[in-house]
């Protein structure tokens, strides 16, 4: 049966309840309040998509005409000044309208479950858009008294103060799956490494958990080649060039050389063959990639490796991040922010007894295991590596 959460209570047969009604397993978005229950996601199961975007054609003027309605009532306040984040939405709206909107809210649910099929990475995704959800509740403690007046960073600045303090991950975006941000979000995907430092944990730390190298581990991966257990750049300067290059230099010549099809390199060719993965992955007739992960991805065979690799990277270390974000129930440590391959957790000390554990969980990947490099700072500017 469908229903709505309204103001932490629920809407269910155009009644109201404090308590979800038994039976009720379907509504159209997450929150917090469903924690503990069993519940299925229109949002999540269209893929990404808006209330507009799922609306059927039968209702879609009677829906555009509601959405119009409370748009209006909300923003007549802000005309005037009011901050409506303080008001409860019965203050702002008729209840008769909240109603109508709640009432077709749960019929463009309904159409998505009856109309679409359930993804195959459904269940990942559901979890996914929870552990982001979370994140973009709780706002970044942000301390400006380092930039603020920076000359150098005087557009950053700017453009901070403006900003949300919220992290809002947006998981639909990209074709490759990997987290961009929504349009209002703290830019923490694209914050420049120097300002890194105006963000400050709630706890007593940050701790920080990335993988050696992702993407060249996930190609080795894709090879069937066992992964090393020392720094993947030192293992390939020795394995392929005789230890001739310093480290650096065996990183740019591996990165030019993997993600431009045009490039020769015949004695990295000689052990990581490219065309082999193609050969795997690639369906050159149709053009398109399917991911390990099952995510396909249309393309050109010009991107196909980059693509390749690229998703599978991310899904698998969002994947990681999850099962991290799982085992901090319940504990006082929490996920902060992922930024692209790294996983930033808000840390207690009372949680170090985990630290170990958490590692090696996040060292056991579904395609092998990765080093994992973990550092510690009281900013995320001054994050220094930790020894266990």
């Amino acid at each position: 049966m469908f229903f709505q959460i309204f103001e932490n209570q629920f809407f269910h047969n155009n009644q109201i309840f404090n308590f979800l009604p038994d039976g009720c397993d379907k509504t159209w978005d997450y929150q917090a309040i469903l924690e503990d229950h069993n519940a299925d996601y229109a949002y999540v199961w269209s893929n990404g998509l808006s209330l507009d975007e799922s609306c059927p054609d039968t209702i879609y003027e009677d829906w555009s005409k509601i959405s119009k309605k409370i748009k209006s009532f909300i923003k007549s306040y802000q005309i005037v000044g009011a901050d409506t984040s303080k008001f409860n939405i019965k203050q702002l709206i008729p209840e008769k309208f909240i109603f109508k909107f709640l009432f077709y809210k749960n019929h463009i649910s309904q159409h998505v479950f009856e109309n679409l099929e359930k993804p195959h990475d459904y269940d990942f995704m559901c979890d996914l858009h929870k552990m982001c959800s979370e994140i973009a509740e709780k706002p970044l403690k942000i301390n400006l008294d380092d930039i603020k007046y920076s000359l150098r960073h005087k557009d950053v600045f700017k453009k901070i103060q403006r900003a949300s303090s919220f992290v809002q991950y947006d998981a639909y975006k990209t074709i490759t799956g990997r987290l961009s941000i929504k349009p209002m979000s703290f830019p923490i995907l694209n914050l420049k490494k120097e300002c890194r430092g105006i963000i400050e944990p709630y706890k007593h730390c940050f701790v920080e958990l990335d993988y050696n190298a992702a993407e060249l581990r996930t190609f080795l991966a894709l090879l069937d080649i066992d992964q090393p257990e020392e720094d993947i750049h030192n293992w390939i300067g020795e394995e392929v060039y005789g230890n001739k290059f310093e480290r650096d230099k065996v990183k740019q010549k591996v990165f030019s050389w993997l993600y431009d099809p045009k490039k020769n390199d015949k004695k990295l060719e000689k052990i990581f063959e490219r065309t082999k993965i193609l050969q795997k992955y690639y369906n050159y007739d149709e053009k398109y990639i399917i991911t390990p992960f099952g995510r396909k991805i249309e393309c050109e065979e010009h991107y196909a490796l980059n693509y390749l690799i690229q998703s599978t990277t991310s899904d698998l270390f969002l994947r990681q991040a999850i099962k991290i974000w799982k085992l901090l129930k319940g504990r006082k440590s929490n996920v902060a922010f992922t930024i692209h391959d790294s996983l930033v957790l808000d840390f207690h000390l009372s949680d170090k007894g985990v630290v170990e554990g958490l590692l090696e969980e996040f060292s056991n990947t579904e395609l092998g295991k990765f080093k994992v490099n973990i550092s510690g700072g009281k900013n995320f500017g001054e994050m220094k590596e930790m020894k266990l």
